[in-house]
């Protein structure tokens, strides 16, 4: 039997704790407190054997609310290529996302834990093959449409049927590494049905402990059935989220700089609304403009505060709010180009970059170099782990040694946007090729613009021999990381090593606890082994906010929750 009991929503403090939790060493049951947003929203609590489901009050008989006309502008770093969560591993797609599309579940803001969302409660069957979501019965798309089971259904054969890690569109899906489709060691995911009009049930082909972490990222978040019949979720997806679009994105277009996707309040949202009558995010990409955008009034936050404007911020009493590193930015290298496919030159490589001075040079206080791809917090430490340390004479006498020609190695970098793992790519970029330099590299410089980067290092990864890329955190679990980089053989790597790939699904299969722990330890040795890529850092980032917001739900994954916003009273 699976019971549920009341919470406070992920963005409040006011309320009892997130989540109880009750596990087996085979299966997990899971009791999610009922959030203090549904509860003003008029659901009762029933419970039902196998898995709970909610029972709401009619929505025709919900008394009238008042809708909050507050509105709010938030600058993002860079333009989002579509607001399709599902085909893009784009934060601005997944920021934008998170305030229409609802997951089954949220994240705590917190730890990171799964929270009631669509899903009231959820549990996997013993042999972890399964796992049952019950559903809410009260809530209604931003079309009119029911939410029911069949949506979800529908919106999971959408994901599934999705391009497997398209090297000819350099699409990416997080469903193809939550999942490992299209990896030689075989899907996670086998099918999801309707068990009746508010459970499902996703069948698995192994365990996956950490499925509902997983759900929690925006990637998940659920469409109305008729936006994915039209085909418009990646210009104007109908969710049940707070907000609806009211200007998304043209067909076979995606976001300019300067140009601003609008969202406004859903009167039938069935959670607690904020203050927030529409929310306006526009791109900018210069970090310099979005620094005078905030202190010109044109916009109320924005994300990414340059290194040279935290001193102006703090001078002017400017708010600025750092999140905590998980992400990691890393110089990747292609190992089957040429020169490179020999890991003695790889080493050299790694020798003649400084970690030290590019975490003091390039990211805010705070970042820590990055001795591995895990962030700290996965508390994965490992002493034994050897990606070379900064020696320049090492460096070039593994040159001496090498076969070596003087060839130019070319090198990847984006430009035109900031990023959580590069604030200033191109200036990153410069810094490292010139240490390449005088450790006796020749490096011919390949900039490619931001917009079409990710999609460049996938399908024409031959034409490269390093770039520089990183990975933002998004779910709480160190399986995020690896699955995004190491569960299948990658173009832009040209990684494909079978023990690494054996240790990275290992370790999904396993339930939290030592054994795991030592299984990410084994996953760090293997790819240090590797030398297919050198982590560098660890970066933290910041978003500044004008003095009209009294409150900001910052998020270390980025997708932060502008529901949960307060501001100030004029």
């Amino acid at each position: 039997m699976l019971r549920r009991a009341g919470s406070s929503p992920a963005s409040r403090t006011d309320g009892p704790p997130c989540p109880v939790r009750e596990g087996t060493r085979k299966g997990v049951c899971v009791v999610s407190r009922y959030s203090r947003r549904a509860f003003l929203a008029g659901a009762t609590v029933t419970v039902l054997a196998g898995c709970g489901t909610s029972e709401g009050s009619d929505p025709d008989s919900t008394p009238s609310r008042e809708v909050p006309e507050a509105h709010y502008v938030f600058a993002n770093a860079a333009t989002a290529p579509t607001l399709d969560p599902s085909l893009t591993d784009n934060l601005e797609t997944n920021r934008i996302a998170r305030q229409v599309l609802d997951g089954l579940v949220a994240p705590d803001p917190l730890t990171g834990d799964p929270t009631a969302a669509l899903a009231t409660a959820w549990r996997a069957s013993e042999d972890g093959l399964s796992w049952d979501f019950a559903l809410r019965d009260d809530v209604l798309f931003h079309d009119g449409s029911t939410f029911d089971a069949e949506a979800v259904v529908r919106n999971l054969d959408r994901w599934a049927a999705a391009s497997v890690r398209d090297t000819s569109t350099g699409r990416h899906s997080l469903f193809d590494a939550v999942f490992r489709r299209g990896t030689p060691q075989g899907s996670v995911y086998r099918a999801c049905e309707a068990v009746d009009s508010h459970k499902i049930r996703i069948h698995l082909t192994r365990p996956y402990p950490a499925l509902p972490k997983a759900l929690t990222h925006p990637a998940f978040g659920i469409a109305a059935p008729n936006c994915i019949s039209s085909d418009s979720v990646g210009t104007s997806p109908v969710g049940t989220g707070p907000f609806k679009v009211r200007e998304g994105l043209e067909a076979g277009a995606g976001q300019r700089p300067g140009q601003s996707v609008i969202l406004e309040v859903a009167d039938t949202y069935w959670g607690e609304l904020g203050p927030l009558g529409t929310l306006e995010f526009v791109a900018i990409p210069d970090s310099e403009l979005r620094y005078v955008a905030l202190r010109t009034g044109r916009v109320d936050g924005y994300d990414l505060v340059g290194l040279d404007a935290f001193a102006p911020l703090a001078r002017e009493a400017v708010q600025v709010l750092q999140r905590d590193p998980y992400s990691v930015a890393y110089l990747g290298i292609h190992g089957g180009s040429g020169l490179l496919s020999d890991i003695n030159l790889r080493e050299a490589l790694m020798a003649s970059v400084d970690r030290q001075a590019i975490v003091r040079d390039h990211f805010p206080e705070g970042t820590t170099i990055a001795q591995e791809f895990l962030p700290a917090r996965f508390n994965v430490p490992d002493d034994d782990l050897g990606y070379p340390g900064y020696n320049p004479q090492q460096a070039r006498d593994l040159l001496k040694k090498s076969k070596y020609d003087g060839t130019p190695l070319r090198f990847l970098y984006p430009t035109g946007a900031s990023r959580q793992w590069a604030l200033e790519p191109e200036r990153l970029y410069a810094d490292i090729s010139a240490s390449l330099a005088r450790a006796g590299f020749e490096i011919t410089p390949v900039p490619v613009p931001w917009s079409v980067y990710a999609e460049t290092l996938r399908t024409r990864s031959e034409e490269h021999d390093m770039f520089l890329f990183g990975a933002d955190g998004g779910f709480r679990d160190p399986d995020y990381f690896a699955s995004t980089l190491f569960s299948a053989p990658t173009p832009e790597l040209d990684l494909d090593s079978e023990m690494l790939r054996d240790l990275v699904d290992q370790a999904a299969q396993s339930s939290d606890g030592d054994d795991r722990q030592d299984l990410y330890r084994r996953v760090n040795r293997r790819a240090t082994m590797e030398k297919a890529a050198l982590p560098l850092a660890f970066p933290t980032s910041g978003v500044a906010v004008d003095s009209r917001t009294a409150s900001f739900p910052l998020s270390s994954t980025g997708f932060e929750d502008f529901n949960a916003i307060q501001i100030n009273q004029d």
